[in-house]
């Protein structure tokens, strides 16, 4: 039986699109002299491109071990892609299972990680798995950069054509919002002190509550029934009429605000750190788990702001000069 993962040329368009940047599309420039007899990334990459996929993926196998730790992961990530092009059921499994291994040890905050769920969003929309697709693809955007925010715009597309979950719809929408212009980087769990001295942060408004629905008045008491022989003497009552209630209030609408997202761990207790640290300076964090098939997600967020310019304003101030990495996010 064939198998195609998505089709060739789409794929492909997407694979250049997420490595444009790595240094995977050019040959190490300090690679030594004896590299032309060894088998490199370019080697494997025309492979690909011609779309010899058994080729591709047996090439990249040789040459992704020599790569160093920096670009290893994004190399392998093109050998399972060229595994499930194959066709074949059994390397498309093996493929899978190289996928997850990649996951399970690839840490959140590096950005070949936010790839690598993208590419397990379209395994399983492959498999007909479009909750769990969509389930990764959120991960991929939690923990995605703004450079990969096209091409998981373009998924989003897709994933967003099979299912409709609401959690999915509002994590692509940031996807179209500008990027804060005050990027760090990646941050270590543990800020730096520095010479800021830092204030408790600012409790911002609760969200509205729901009206309570209107209290229902009781129902009027039943006319009493007079005894036979009065009720001729007796004046008829007038004819009870039907209580009018006021319909119920509806809901009032949930109030949207802002929240600084500050880091996405795989590890909890990298999250703890980081909210530990955080109060020490004076700055309240939470931890929101995020639970994955292959990996659960500790995603530690601050605050409520009424605006994106207030959240924005307060990681300026705040968490810039800790050397903390933030995120506006919108939440209801």
């Amino acid at each position: 039986m064939k198998m195609k993962f998505w089709n060739v040329r789409g794929i492909a368009a997407i694979l250049f699109l997420i490595c444009s940047t790595s240094s995977l599309a050019q040959p190490a420039a300090n690679a030594p002299a004896d590299s032309l007899a060894t088998v490199t990334i370019a080697d494997a990459q025309k492979a690909y491109v011609a779309g010899k996929w058994k080729d591709a993926a047996r090439l990249f196998e040789q040459a992704c071990p020599n790569e160093p730790d920096s670009t290893r992961t994004e190399c392998y990530l093109w050998n399972v892609l060229a595994l499930s092009q194959i066709g074949a059921a059994k390397e498309f499994s093996t493929a899978g299972k190289r996928l997850d291994s990649l996951i399970k040890k690839t840490n959140p905050q590096k950005a070949v990680y936010a790839d690598l769920m993208m590419t397990k969003a379209q395994f399983q929309l492959y498999m007909g798995r479009n909750e769990k697709a969509a389930e990764a693809l959120i991960h991929a955007i939690e923990t995605s950069q703004p450079h990969q925010a096209i091409v998981l715009q373009k998924v989003c597309t897709v994933v967003q054509s099979k299912v409709k979950n609401p959690t999915l719809d509002e994590t692509c929408k940031r996807l179209s919002e500008p990027a804060v212009d005050a990027s760090t980087p990646t941050p270590d769990p543990t800020p730096s002190t520095g010479s800021a001295t830092e204030q408790p942060a600012t409790e911002p408004k609760a969200a509205a509550q729901p009206a309570n629905d209107a209290t229902t008045a009781p129902a009027a008491e039943p006319a009493k029934t007079a005894p036979a022989d009065t009720a001729a003497k007796a004046t008829p009552a007038p004819a009870v009429q039907p209580e009018k209630h006021a319909p119920a209030a509806a809901p009032a609408p949930e109030k949207e605000y802002w929240i600084l997202q500050l880091g996405a761990f795989g590890v909890k207790s990298n999250a703890e750190l980081l909210v530990n640290n955080l109060k020490k300076q004076g700055i309240k964090g939470t931890i929101e788990e995020r639970v994955g098939e292959t990996k659960t997600l500790y995603l530690v967020q601050t605050g409520k702001f009424e605006t994106k310019e207030k959240a924005v304003d307060f990681g300026a101030s705040k968490l810039t000069p800790l050397n903390v990495e933030f995120r506006p996010i919108l939440k209801k």
